[in-house]
């Protein structure tokens, strides 16, 4: 351990003390159970990101050098799944309500898509590949274009907490508008230096279209970000055999990773270290002015804060409230233009039917069915989108305003001056991005790519015995039949799966507001609590409370300094 880390240790470890003897527990056990282990064990994570089919898993199965992880559409790709080293090859599916399945590798697809009480949350694969050594952690994400029923807000949730962030870009379809938006916007704001960024599938290219589309990606990056690091490659040639391109992203990945694993696991610490000790120094700001009141009057403040900060709650609640109604109001408008749509789309088969051939018929009919649902399901899937960013806009920007206000009522009741206590609001930021303009339509869009796959299935029998039957009457009169329940059938399925996607946007959505409310609201109740137990009886001496707890503050602002001198020596 470098004299640097040795440091850092012993402040985070101080910074723990004074917490836990301050009576902060919460924020004692986050550096004891969080900070100081991952710098102790060296952990670093890279997280692999880009839109869904890209490759992102192929990708990892050539890093780990075996096809380790189900590739193509499986229910693996809606789940998060950490990547650790082990001897023996093993699988931790980590379900939302707390409990886990162990199991085998080669069951990994059974054990994520079979029925359990709760949904996974992420999977942690174990297995003994090179690249995973010296505490390496891999996480191979949903697609960030796909919030149907996945779990986007994990994918949003880890970015920021990348220590190297690996983009994966589709060569046949590069740089999308999405994928120009979610780069911009959300990929950059705290990662430009951490970055990599692969070309994969360049294998179903010839010579001139690669060069023309690798020109194409790094001129477009480097409007983005400026010269970036861009490995064309094809992950699957790499399984089967080797990739040049892929052998120079695995080299420079790892070299990447040797550079500036120190850098990352110290500069992590750091932030996470300041971070602690500006909530523990808002902390003490309340109990030493709570320290000057006389207990009727402290208890009289305290019961005036929790009043207002019940009072703020409602806020909270009304936002749930009107998500709820929202929701509701959008699942209605759904389900009525696509039954709409639906009858529509039946009574026209017919005519489609009468005016084409037997020949067409048999050739285009499942591709007309399946066509038809997808350019739908596209327009209605932005129009849904923007309903549905609009509310979380305005829910979040609700929410953020009415935590701002609870802080300055506590200012005021305690006799603070605004601006000298200055609780940190967890605003919900980043979480934000989960709502990024244009997400939820390209997510619908997904939706009606992988719902086509259905919808032809449906309309398979109505081929089959298009070729087996040759009179062209009974052909028509089949089409029109066999047609006519493919599109209910498929309509159907659709509502099901549209409703699906807003009532999930809007849990998420109540999530994170109520989540967000709740953090505040506890961290200013549990000081409260604990300075009345601590002036509770008449022998309390005051003026010792006060002493330890301006000592407290002082030891704080000394490590906060020290800290801050660490983190200019890091990029010096």
């Amino acid at each position: 351990m470098t004299q640097t880390t040795q440091e850092l240790e012993g402040l985070l470890v101080d910074l723990a003390k004074v917490a836990s003897d301050e009576g902060m527990k919460t924020l004692a056990a986050e550096i004891i159970s969080e900070r100081l282990p991952a710098l102790r064990e060296g952990r670093v994570t890279v997280v692999v990101l880009g839109e869904f089919n890209h490759g992102k898993t192929t990708m990892l199965n050539a890093l780990l050098g075996a096809e380790v992880l189900p590739m193509g559409i499986t229910p693996t790709t809606a789940v998060i799944t950490h990547l650790k080293y082990a001897e023996k090859p093993g699988v931790t599916v980590h379900l939302d309500d707390g409990t886990q399945t162990e199991g085998k590798l080669t069951n990994l697809p059974a054990l994520v898509g079979s029925e359990q009480t709760a949904e996974p949350r992420f999977v942690e694969v174990r297995y003994p590949a090179e690249i995973l050594t010296g505490n390496l952690l891999l996480v191979d994400t949903p697609g960030v274009n796909d919030i149907s029923r996945q779990r986007v807000e994990i994918t949003y949730g880890y970015v920021p907490k990348a220590d190297v962030v690996v983009y994966v870009l589709d060569a046949g379809q590069v740089l999308k508008r999405s994928e120009i938006a979610f780069i911009r916007d959300r990929l950059l704001r705290d990662n430009r230096n951490r970055i990599l960024f692969v070309l994969g599938k360049i294998d179903a290219l010839d010579d001139d279209e690669r060069t023309e589309v690798e020109t194409y990606a790094r001129e477009k990056l480097d409007e983005l970000i400026g010269a970036v690091e861009l490995f064309p490659l094809s992950a699957k040639r790499a399984l089967t055999g080797s990739d040049p391109g892929f052998d120079a992203f695995r080299a420079r990945l790892s070299s990447f990773l040797d550079e500036r694993k120190a850098y990352i696991l110290l500069d992590s610490g750091v932030s996470g270290g300041l971070r602690v000790a500006g909530m523990l120094r808002q902390n003490l700001a309340i109990k030493r002015r709570s320290y000057e009141l006389d207990q009727d009057e402290l208890q009289r403040r305290v019961d005036a804060v929790r009043v207002r900060l019940r009072s703020a709650r409602k806020v909270i609640y009304e936002n749930l409230d009107r998500i709820d109604e929202t929701v509701s109001g959008l699942k209605m408008t759904a389900r009525h233009n696509l039954r709409e749509f639906t009858t529509h789309f039946a009574e026209a088969l017919p005519r489609e039917v009468d005016r084409a051939s037997v020949a067409e018929i048999k050739k285009y009919l499942p591709d007309w069915i399946s066509d038809t649902y997808r350019s739908w399901l596209e327009k209605e899937g932005t129009a849904l989108a923007r309903e549905l960013e609009r509310l979380a806009e305005e829910v979040i920007e609700t929410t953020n305003a009415n935590m701002a206000e609870a802080v300055e009522d506590v200012q005021d009741e305690l006799g603070l001056d605004r601006g000298a206590l200055r609780l940190e609001i967890d605003t919900l930021t980043y979480d934000v991005g989960v709502y990024a303009l244009g997400t939820l339509g390209v997510s619908i869009a997904l939706l009606s790519s992988v719902l086509v796959g259905g919808l032809v299935l449906l309309a398979t029998p109505l081929l089959a015995l298009f070729v087996k039957d040759r009179v062209d009457k009974r052909v028509k009169a089949l089409a029109k039949e066999e047609g006519d329940r493919a599109i209910r059938e498929a309509g159907a399925r659709v509502e099901e799966e549209m409703v699906q996607v807003i009532e999930d946007y809007g849990s998420r959505l109540k999530a994170f507001v109520e989540a967000a409310g709740d953090r505040l609201y506890q961290q200013i109740d549990e000081v409260l609590h604990q300075v009345i137990s601590e002036v509770a009886g008449a022998d309390v001496d005051r003026v010792a409370l006060d002493g330890d707890a301006a000592k407290a503050e002082v030891r704080v602002l000394e490590i906060t300094h020290e800290l801050k001198r660490l983190r200019t020596e890091l990029t010096e």
